[in-house]
């Protein structure tokens, strides 16, 4: 029978996404998972849990516009940076973050949708598992080592002001793994006859049932290492009871989640095309956001750096012509057509023509998108609904794998 059920078993995905600003329009990895969940049919097995992650925001604080924490001119050591915290923002981010991703096609029937910091369990199992990370492990990450950098570049000398760095970063990604832990699969989900028959103490299904994907970019992937780790560690020190009654250590609260990567072409900036375009960017000019206007969207395209050959031809060169290379992939991206084709069809054209003709199949692709997101916007009530809907969800499901948390520990 193990062998039918591991036919069978459904992927548990989570995926969560920082609610400071609105994402790019470039078929990211996040538009990439929700376009695959909003097409997947009522039978299919998989359960999504997408989370506007606000408890994460606040490792950077919130503040007014006029002094954000995005602009680089701004002094780390700034006391309005420190101190000037404007709620305001980040309470109007979030729920911009969770109507982008129901304008996107998510709803109840594809996914559970919600708001992290709704979810408490979420912050009681981070707490937990800060109690067997090694500090020295966290300092190695890579969002602290960036940090450490960002703080060396803005200060003259080597040594780091102690009272800049913040105990939120170094755990943020302790948060991360406790995101991902908490969700197990729920018992209501369709399921072919064979992996119905298994009794709900089985311990066979009740390993099928955690988290069992976490979808990264390639270039994120080493992120879910600190995640596979820590509950191999939590299993091993918090063993509990074997499920089938008989005597002896079980196996752990925690199944070790596996990377899925998302295939999604990586879209240069339109700035800068060797680096990756970005939502946290402080250029606004060099990122094409999900809302942009049609106007915004000519005015970004028009003004995208490429380079000196552009006025006479156009080929798919990555290595030697990024900025060429990233139109190429925002055009097929968008439209289907190969990138290949496009550069040949482009090949005697000028790149004014090219910009001109991305600039066209992006605004028709957003077009949808951008009504969708207008009316949701404009219905406050039922937004309200929906994240109190999802946040019930997913509070069920979360609470369900704390009971074993705390069984384990003893804390129950």
């Amino acid at each position: 029978m193990a062998a039918t059920i591991a036919k069978y078993a459904p992927r548990v995905i989570f995926s969560g996404i920082q609610p400071t600003g609105i994402p790019h329009a470039t078929l990211s990895q996040w538009q990439t998972l929700v376009r695959q969940a909003s097409t997947q049919s009522p039978e299919a097995r998989d359960q999504l849990f997408f989370s506007v992650v606000g408890l994460h925001a606040l490792t950077v604080p919130q503040v007014s516009q006029s002094c954000s924490p995005r602009n680089p001119s701004l002094p780390l050591s700034n006391p309005v940076f420190l101190t000037n915290q404007d709620p305001s923002q980040l309470r109007q981010e979030r729920r911009d973050m969770f109507a982008v991703l129901l304008a996107l096609g998510l709803d109840s029937s594809h996914a559970t949708v919600f708001h992290q910091d709704q979810v408490p369990q979420h912050a009681e199992l981070a707490w937990y598992l800060n109690c067997v990370t090694p500090v020295n492990r966290l300092m190695r990450m890579t969002s602290w080592k960036s940090k450490m950098a960002t703080l060396r570049n803005a200060n003259s000398e080597d040594e780091v002001d102690d009272s800049l760095l913040q105990l939120g970063l170094l755990a943020y990604p302790v948060l991360q793994t406790a995101d991902v832990l908490l969700y197990k699969f729920r018992a209501s989900s369709h399921l072919p006859s064979p992996f119905k028959m298994e009794p709900n103490n089985s311990p066979h299904l009740d390993r099928l049932r955690r988290t069992t994907h976490v979808p990264v970019g390639h270039d994120q992937a080493q992120h879910l290492e600190l995640a596979r780790d820590t509950a191999q560690s939590w299993n091993a020190r918090y063993p509990g009871a074997r499920k089938d009654g008989k005597k002896g250590k079980g196996r752990g609260v925690f199944r070790i989640p596996e990377v899925m990567l998302t295939e999604h072409p990586r879209i240069q900036s339109l700035r800068n095309p060797l680096q990756k375009m970005s939502k946290s960017s402080p250029n606004a000019s060099s990122k094409i956001l999900l809302t942009d206007t049609p106007s915004e969207i000519t005015s970004k395209i028009k003004s995208a750096v490429t380079d000196s050959l552009s006025t006479s031809s156009i080929t798919w060169d990555p290595e030697h012509r990024p900025g060429i290379a990233g139109l190429l992939r925002i055009h097929s991206g968008y439209s289907g057509e190969n990138i290949e084709s496009l550069a040949k069809r482009f090949e005697k054209r000028g790149v004014q023509d090219l910009k001109a003709e991305v600039t066209q199949v992006v605004v028709e692709a957003l077009r949808g998108f951008r009504e969708e997101f207008a009316r949701i916007r404009g219905e406050t009530g039922w937004l309200m609904e929906r994240e109190k809907e999802g946040a019930e969800k997913a509070r069920e499901v979360a609470e369900r794998t704390m009971k074993e948390v705390r069984g384990v520990v003893g804390t129950d």
